[in-house]
């Protein structure tokens, strides 16, 4: 070799312009870490929802009724629209958790893309049930009902989330319509939906990681 001149002793290019012996680097994928990632993230979305079934059993209205007779008893006309009220404060609860669930999730960006949407739809189900189960036990704190009322006098009982058509069986307390429970999934995903159009990058801005060769050689993060 000569001053200045060719190298011999350096790796030749390979048929593409690349150094022969250098294997190309492609993406690794952590399977543990991101199905923790995932577990963690429909977990965080099922608090929310929780968190908004708490918020419902504390504000919801009950409904007055009488008793009439001993064993008999009416609801005051007056207050039977508190029924319809208790389904939508309950379905707007549950669409805004779920919409703040599906946010969240979004900025944790190892889970972006069809991993992080349907961890999103399974914690807002999760969170939507939890909601109505614990909302019902609250709020039947807060309205007992008739109980040992007298004849003749008030009481306040708690409304019911079941609607005709799509109730499911008591069990355990739980006493709601599924059709309450997919409105959680629906704010979420369309949440997520949102950011995922107005990120304009091929990635969804995730960094790549765990990057190693096509050989097997662990070269690191890039």
């Amino acid at each position: 070799m000569t001053a200045g001149g060719p190298d011999f002793l350096a790796p030749g290019p390979g048929p593409e312009g690349t150094p022969a012996d250098v294997a190309p680097i492609v993406d690794r994928i952590d399977i543990r870490s991101l199905l923790r990632s995932a577990v963690l993230a429909v977990l965080g979305v099922a608090v929310v929802g929780l968190i908004g079934g708490i918020l419902w059993g504390l504000v919801v209205p009950g409904v007055t009724g009488v008793v009439v007779a001993p064993g008999r008893a009416g609801a005051l006309g007056a207050d039977t629209g508190h029924r319809f009220d208790a389904v939508a404060i309950f379905a707007c609860i549950s669409f805004v958790a779920g919409a703040l669930g599906g946010v969240g999730v979004w900025w944790i960006r190892s889970l972006r893309g069809s991993v992080g949407a349907v961890s999103v739809a399974i914690g807002a189900v999760v969170g939507a049930a939890l909601a109505a189960w614990i909302g019902g036990l609250i709020a039947g704190a807060r309205h007992p009902g008739v109980g040992d009322t007298a004849v003749g006098q008030f009481f306040s009982s708690a409304p019911s989330l079941r609607l005709d058509g799509s109730t499911v069986d008591s069990v355990g307390g739980f006493d709601f319509s599924w059709a309450i429970v997919v409105i959680a999934p629906i704010g979420a995903l369309l949440a997520y939906l949102v950011l995922l159009l107005v990120v304009r990058r091929a990635d969804l801005g995730v960094a790549p990681s765990g990057r190693g060769t096509q050989g097997g050689e662990l070269v690191g993060d890039a």
